[in-house]
């Protein structure tokens, strides 16, 4: 980001990061508060509210986005309804869109895939533990056990391949913000102020 000489400049550039930072954190929290109105959305919503991290790791940096997702997880755990949902977010939705900047820079490809998937089965069973033992939320995957262990080899199969679809789409949303709803919107801004740091945006 282009910085101004003087104190009035310094002073828009931090208003700007706590606007951006302050709007998306609005929302994330609107979004966690609407699981107690869409229980059906309780997957969904977290993962909704964690692509909003993606506007401020572009518009501002990966650190305000750190500190935005610390700010929502805290606030959620107190105004979500849902704790599974609240829970989501804090454990891998709201800062996975962060540090997929960072998961891309792993080389070989092979890899990035084996580390994204270690960090994914390796935060969920930390999750269900979580949730289940800590918080005393319904063991779900106990009634399948009785189906026998491959059964639950299948779900966890199933699980994997969900993520596999949420690492597509939301790499997909973050090049179709960068690419489209960014010059877009913001392009006409971009050209009279600088363009600011795009905060890792490519690995």
């Amino acid at each position: 980001m282009i910085y101004i000489k003087g104190v009035q400049g310094v002073n828009k550039t931090k208003s700007y990061k706590v606007a951006v930072g302050g709007v998306v954190c609005a929302l994330c929290l609107t979004l966690m508060f609407l699981t107690g109105v869409f229980p059906l959305l309780n997957i969904a919503i977290p993962i909704y509210a964690g692509a909003m991290m993606i506007v401020v790791a572009h518009e501002v940096s990966s650190a305000w986005a750190f500190a935005a997702y610390f700010a929502v997880s805290l606030l959620s755990l107190f105004l979500t309804p849902d704790k599974e949902a609240s829970t989501l977010f804090i454990f891998f939705f709201g800062y996975y869109p962060i540090l997929m900047p960072y998961l891309r820079k792993i080389k070989p490809l092979i890899l990035r895939v084996i580390v994204k998937f270690a960090l994914f089965n390796g935060v969920m069973i930390v999750w269900y533990k979580a949730i289940t033992f800590v918080m005393g939320v319904y063991d779900f995957l106990g009634n399948f056990r009785i189906l026998g262990q491959y059964f639950l080899v299948g779900v966890f199969a199933f699980i994997n391949l969900v993520f596999m679809l949420y690492d597509y789409t939301i790499t997909s949303i973050e090049e179709l913000y960068v690419e489209w709803f960014r010059p877009t919107y913001f392009g006409k801004k971009r050209k009279e102020k600088g363009e600011p740091r795009q905060a890792d945006a490519k690995g």
